[in-house]
Formats: C-alpha cells, structure tokens, sequence
C-alpha cells in the first residue's frame, strides 16, 4: 500500500527544517537548531554557545544574528574536559556549496576558536561536529576531508582536534534514538507533552478520551497548523503521531487510539488544502496526500491485516457471546462493527481517488489490478462479516447510514449483486423485529443520532424521553440503494421496506400490531449547504434543506410505481437544489470527515452512481 515507516517521515520532516528556527514578518520558520540542543540537553551536554535566544515568556527563541566565527552551538560534556561544536548547514554538502554557503570558511573558524577567551582552560579535546539536514555528493564529501586533514589534530599545543559529520542520516538516527516530545519545535512542544501525558493516561472509547484528549489534540494540530502553512508544518504532523505512538502503552485498544489521532491529524490537514500559499503548492498539495496515502491508508491496511480474523470469525466482534439478551452487549458488539465497517469502506475508497497519470502503461495496469484485488480482498471480508457477525447488520444511529453506504459501495464495485440483495433483505428482516419490538433489548434506530439514548434504552428497557425514531434519513437511502438491484429484486425490496417496516402494514394491508402507537416513519432527505465541503472537515454540518418526502404519497396516481415515485423524487430535489460533490479532495475523506464530525453524508454520494446524471468518482474503478 505504501511505507508508513517512521523513519521514512522523520526524514522528510528534517531535510524540510531550516538552519535557524526565527520568526520573520511575523512568520515562524521552523529550523533543526533547536533539535540539536534538545538532543544535546537529553545526552546530559551543558551547553556553552546557542544560536537562539532563550525566552522564558516568548513561545520562540530568538535567534541571534551573529556568525560567530562558524561556531551555530557548543556543548560541554559531562566529563567537563570535552567541548563539542556544532556548525549548522541546511544546504546540501557538494562542490557548489561548499564555498558558496561557507562550508569550508565556517569549519575553519570553528576549527581554530580560542577556548581560553571562553573561559574554557580546563578543556582538554574540541570535536567539530558538521551538521546538515540535507543529502551530500562524493565531492562535496571529498571536500570535507581534504578540509579537515588540513587542520590539523591539535589547537595549540594541549588541546585535541577531532571532527566528525552529522548528515540527514545521521541527524535522523540520533533523534530516533531519543526520541521525546521536546524535539518538537518550542512553541508547541508543551501542549504537545500534555497530549502525550493524556494519551498515557486514559484508553480509547472511554468518555475521557473524546472530552480531554481529542480536544487537546486538535487544539495542537491548529496551532501546529497555523497559517501561513508551509511543508515543515506538515511534515511536523507525522512526527508527532510517531512520536506518541513511541510513548503509547501497550494495550488491546492502543491501535485504534493511534488511527483516531491519525484520522483527526488527516482532517486537520485537509482542512488547510484550499489555503496553501500560491507559491509552491502544488508541492505542499503532494505533501498532503503523500501523508494521506502513506501513514494513514498504510495504517488502516497493516490495523486490518491484523483483525481479518475478528472479520471473518462468527460473533468476533462480540464482547459477551452468551446471546443478544445479555445486558448491553448487542450495543457494544454493533458499535465495534461499524466503528470497523467505515474504516474498512475507507481503506477501499481511498487509493481508488488517486488516478495514475503521466505513468507508463505498465505502471497504469499494476495500479488497476491494485484497486481490483483492494475491492476483491474486501468485498470478501466484507460478505464474511455480514454472514457470521449478526451486529453488522444492526444500525443503531441514523449515521449509521455511512457505514451502510460504504458495505454498499464495496459489493457494489465489486459486481457482488446477488450479495447485496442478500444483505438488504436480511437488514429489513431484521430491523423489522426491532420495529416490533420482538426484540426489547435492541431498540428501533434513533433518528438523532444519540448513543447516549440508545444505551438508557437497550441497558433499561425503558424508552428514554428524548428518544426519537419517528423519522429516517438512513431508511430513504436503503430505498434508493434498492435501485442498483435488478428491477424484480428492487422493486420486491421497495415494497417490504415501505409497507412492513416504514408504514407498519402486513402482507394483508392491517397495521402491525406493535407498531400502531409509533406510526409510520417519516422518510428525510437533505441537501448540504453550498460550503459543505470546506466546513465538514472541521464539524458537523447540520444545517442545509431538509426535505421531507411525505412517503412520496403526492405521487398518488395509482399506474404509478413505489419506484417510478423514488426516481421522480430524486429528479426533482436535484433540479430544484443541484448540488454536486467537490472534486478538490478525496471522497474517502469527506466520507471520514463525516464518520467523525457525526455529520450526515450527502445523497449524491449513492444517487452519482444509481442515479447518473455526470461522471462521478464512485464509478471509475468498477
């Protein structure tokens, strides 16, 4: 799928820093000098000579604006006897450079400092420690050597002279090698050492975690993220992530805590896409979706790898397997499915938007058996799954309408029809026992979206105050998804989820008996707001137009067909509010941003592609 390997990142994020970490013009530029003193503070070195600064009341270190004599830092050992000075580069280290931007001058003003001007009489060795966060060449490195062979091995007549050369690779060695949350830069460091202490404390799924530790998180991905953005702000992101996987305790739950962090970090992202700076953005725009595509596309393909069998497992995502009556358990269980569900349609969808272009056609076809035996492997887990775990089929929130799409969109593209008329019939099957009430401990799907409500339900048997299911948003998409069926099949479909579970009617045309009090549901349609796709990646979007079908009873002609309504329907809400689906960013991320933001999806997701009135994206792979 890709390479998520820290050390991949933490290259990336250092060949991007700059010499000096300074503000200018009110701009913070971000360098690797206050990563050398961390490092150097974390190997106990005191230091004697910085480039910066150091502020207490200031969020930056103020850089200094002298070039002393080539010295950028220096650090006194423990040992008090050995002195190491670092001359700092963010160029790379070749023949053009190496006069142009002061190699050699700056190794010979370092090379010959005076350290008893410095108060430094006890010294007895001075390493020279070239530093530079980008690549080299063979000349450049031959220039090096013939530079400090010419220096000699002494200052004066007591004191050692030794060298040594700290190249990306290097740099990058040593900061996995100590890794901690000051390495970041100062401004966010503290914030971001909270985060760690949270993420240390509390477990995913718990209420602490989405009231304390996600909003600190994202507190820190703005502040991180703040305008203007430029590519060491991205990459700082990654870092991040690593680094609190790096501190992250050991548990069942530590690896969909790390993807929900990911998953916050992919949005906040995004969110600053349409906001790169004009100059160089196509750059910082391919830096996005390289992290997009190689941390977490990576991360959800390695998580799913290791859970296939709790896919493919009978009741493998139920926490209590005594039976559905047993306390709360079927919440839970159908909770855990679908929390799994989305991710799993995500993992499918996501390198499925990313055409290759410019590639030879060798490259063209590997790409395309990629994405066919992506939706393959899926569809199959997918099938699996419905037919061992029984809480993938049980939707609690009207959301869950999402995750319903995504088992949709996967079948779907994978030609899997019959397995599609399978699984709505068993869906309708069995939300219709919930309906009636044959089942008390698994209430009908609330239509507000509140788990909290479907918890006080399921745990007392008592329908909470506030408790809402007299309405549906997710039940009109089924309807529709109906459509990509054979018509017999569709329209078999159509009439059992409108009579037995939306009107509450039995074969005979009587009500059912159990749903009489409730009536019948009232099936919802949206259209989102012009800025839907800008403010979904930050929070829910709620507001837009809210349509109410009325049951399609207006279309009350009776030569006219339940799906012959739907079709009139949905060709009437777009000419009267036409609305189509960004193009700018991925579908799978508007469809992750929703899962989050607890935001309903738009109905061009599935009306694109059973409804075709343009090219849409959800079709170009099948």
């Amino acid at each position: 799928m890709g390479n998520s390997d820290i050390k991949v990142f933490m290259t990336d994020y250092l060949c991007s820093l700059l010499e000096r970490t300074r503000v200018e013009k009110g701009t913070l530029k971000i360098g690797f000098d206050w990563l050398i003193y961390q490092l150097a503070f974390i190997k106990g070195w005191m230091p004697i000579k910085l480039p910066f600064f150091r502020k207490p009341d200031k969020k930056v270190a103020k850089a200094k604006s002298e070039a002393e004599f080539g010295i950028d830092a220096s650090f006194l050992l423990p040992s008090k006897t050995d002195l190491y000075i670092f001359v700092l580069k963010d160029e790379i280290l070749n023949n053009r450079n190496w006069t142009k931007n002061n190699f050699d001058s700056d190794l010979r003003m370092a090379a010959t400092t005076d350290v008893t001007q410095r108060g430094l009489d006890f010294v007895k060795s001075v390493k020279i420690i070239l530093a530079y966060n980008k690549d080299d060449d063979e000349n450049g490195i031959r220039l090096y050597n013939q530079c400090i062979k010419s220096l000699g091995t002494k200052i004066g007549d007591n004191i050692s002279l030794s060298f040594d050369r700290w190249n990306l690779d290097r740099i990058t060695e040593e900061v996995l090698s100590n890794l901690t949350p000051d390495l970041l830069p100062q401004h966010v460091s503290g914030i971001f050492r909270y985060v760690n202490s949270l993420v240390s404390d509390f477990e995913y799924g718990v209420v602490e975690w989405d009231r304390l530790v996600i909003p600190k998180w994202r507190k820190f991905l703005k502040l991180a993220l703040d305008s203007p953005i430029d590519e060491r702000k991205l990459r700082l992101i990654p870092v991040a992530l690593f680094i609190i996987r790096h501190y992250q305790k050991d548990i069942p739950n530590s690896y969909p805590a790390w993807i929900d962090l990911i998953e916050w970090a992919m949005l906040a992202l995004w969110s600053r896409y349409n906001e790169l700076p004009k100059r160089g953005a196509k750059k910082l725009k391919k830096t996005i979706v390289d992290i997009w595509l190689n941390l977490y596309v990576t991360e959800l393909g390695k998580y799913f790898s290791i859970v296939e069998s709790v896919l493919t497992t009978q009741h493998g995502f139920s926490i209590n397997k005594i039976g559905p009556d047993f306390g709360i358990s079927p919440i839970n269980d159908a909770y855990l499915a679908y929390w799994h569900l989305g991710r799993l349609g995500i993992l499918t969808l996501a390198p499925q938007d990313f055409q290759i272009s410019g590639k030879s056609k060798k490259e063209t076809n590997e790409h395309n058996i990629f994405i066919q035996e992506l939706v393959k492997r899926s569809s199959d887990w997918l099938v699996k799954c419905l037919h061992l775990n029984p809480c993938a089929l049980r939707p609690l929130l009207d959301l869950n309408h999402i995750e319903l799409f995504l088992i949709w969109v996967i079948l779907f593209q994978a030609g899997r029809i019959k397995d599609i008329y399978v699984w709505l019939s068993e869906l309708e099957a069995r939300l219709l026992m919930r309906r009636a009430k044959m089942n008390i401990k698994i209430p009908f799907i609330e239509s507000s979206s509140r788990m909290d409500l479907v918890a006080e339900y399921a745990a007392t048997g008592q329908r909470p105050y506030n408790y809402s299911d007299s309405s549906s948003y997710l039940l009109l998409m089924i309807l529709e998804l109906c459509f990509s069926l054979p018509d017999k099949q569709r329209d078999e479909l159509l009439d059992r989820y409108m009579n037995r579970l939306i009107k509450g009617i039995d074969e005979s045309g009587e009500p059912i008996e159990s749903v009489k009090e409730e009536g019948e549901i009232d099936l919802q349609s949206w259209v989102p707001p012009e800025d839907w796709a800008k403010r979904v990646l930050e929070g829910p979007v709620l507001d837009g137009i809210a349509i109410t079908t009325g049951n399609f009873e207006r279309f009350c002609e009776n030569t006219v067909s339940l799906s012959e309504k739907i079709m009139q329907f949905v060709s009437e809400v777009r000419q009267q509010s036409p609305w189509k689906i960004p193009q700018y960013a991925p579908i799978a991320l508007y469809i992750l941003a929703c899962i989050k933001n607890k935001s309903p999806l738009p109905p061009e997701f599935w009306r694109g592609t059973i409804f075709p009135i343009m090219n849409n994206k959800m079709n170009k792979n099948e």
